[in-house]
């Protein structure tokens, strides 16, 4: 947890005085792509798959996010969905705050099947008009329940696209995506 909240003091630190000529993080998106997750201790099980998420903000503060995961591997299937709201206060022209929380649902093969929640606090920054860094800390709590972080870049093409990369770690779960967004 230590290593966590270092590495978002370090985004925002370095986020923060480079920029200049960035705008403010898009909260209107679809992104989708390909993901993996790795267990902890368990080199010959990493399922992948596919990923689809994405926010809307309703008004200036307000905003709904939802993402739907599918893992496999072999005969296993693994599907994780999120589904919340959350609050967005700006901190600089180019830097945003955010905080949340979410239902989770998690089903897969055998006796996997639990429904539970998420809180998480972040920020997201453009660090230039092209480059968005993000960082994430919360809990989840859906079987035990854990402390999680997650960090996140986006490199946008046009105003309107973006590829990104993310990874979030959940207890013993290590979690990395590759995506395209669009924003609108």
């Amino acid at each position: 947890m230590y290593k966590a909240i270092t590495l978002l003091t370090a985004l925002t630190a370095t986020a923060l005085p480079l920029t200049a000529n960035a705008d403010k993080p898009d909260w209107r998106y679809v992104e989708g792509g390909y993901t993996k997750m790795d267990f902890d201790g368990n080199e010959s099980f990493e399922p992948d798959g596919l990923t689809v998420n994405g926010k809307y903000l309703m008004n200036s503060n307000w905003y709904l996010n939802g993402e739907y995961s599918f893992f496999e591997e072999g005969n296993f299937d693994f599907d994780m969905l999120t589904l919340g709201a959350g609050y967005r206060l700006p901190l600089t022209a180019t830097t945003d705050a955010y905080f949340g929380a979410n239902v989770e649902r998690v089903d897969g093969d055998g006796d996997i099947d639990d429904t539970g929640y998420s809180v998480n606090a972040g920020l997201r920054s453009m660090l230039t008009e092209q480059v968005e860094l993000a960082g994430e800390l919360g809990y989840y709590d859906v079987d035990d329940g854990e402390a999680f972080f997650k960090v996140g870049a986006n490199y946008y093409i046009t105003p309107a696209w973006a590829v990104g990369a993310n990874y979030k770690v959940i207890d013993d779960w290590d979690i990395m995506q590759v995506t395209a967004r669009y924003a609108f």
